[in-house]
């Protein structure tokens, strides 16, 4: 059985790993549009994997204006923290998708 949360494989190209760390990733979280959804991924990554350095965030809204896309790229050291963090992200009640 995998350690991974539902729906997160570990990335795996025909000779192996594609993940070389460290490396730039991006997470993106999908929740219910709010002032505050941004800070609140924000915080919830840097909770789940401390000393996690966060290069930037942007959101966009959808086109109805009810969710809003919340980008966090990061920089990763280990698959450790890129599991850490989708654990994370799956567990929150505020986020709706993940990719």
């Amino acid at each position: 059985m995998s350690d991974e949360p539902e729906g997160v494989a570990p990335p795996q190209g025909p000779g192996g790993p594609l993940l070389v760390y460290p490396t730039d990733y991006p997470f993106k979280a999908i929740g219910l549009a709010g002032d505050d959804l941004a800070e609140h991924v924000r915080r919830l990554l840097l909770a789940a994997v401390p000393g996690l350095v966060i290069d930037d965030v942007t959101t966009r809204p959808s086109s109805g204006g009810k969710y809003l896309s919340v980008t966090v790229n990061a920089r990763l050291e280990s698959e450790a923290q890129r599991r850490a963090a989708y654990q994370a992200l799956s567990t929150d009640a505020r986020i709706v998708h993940y990719l």
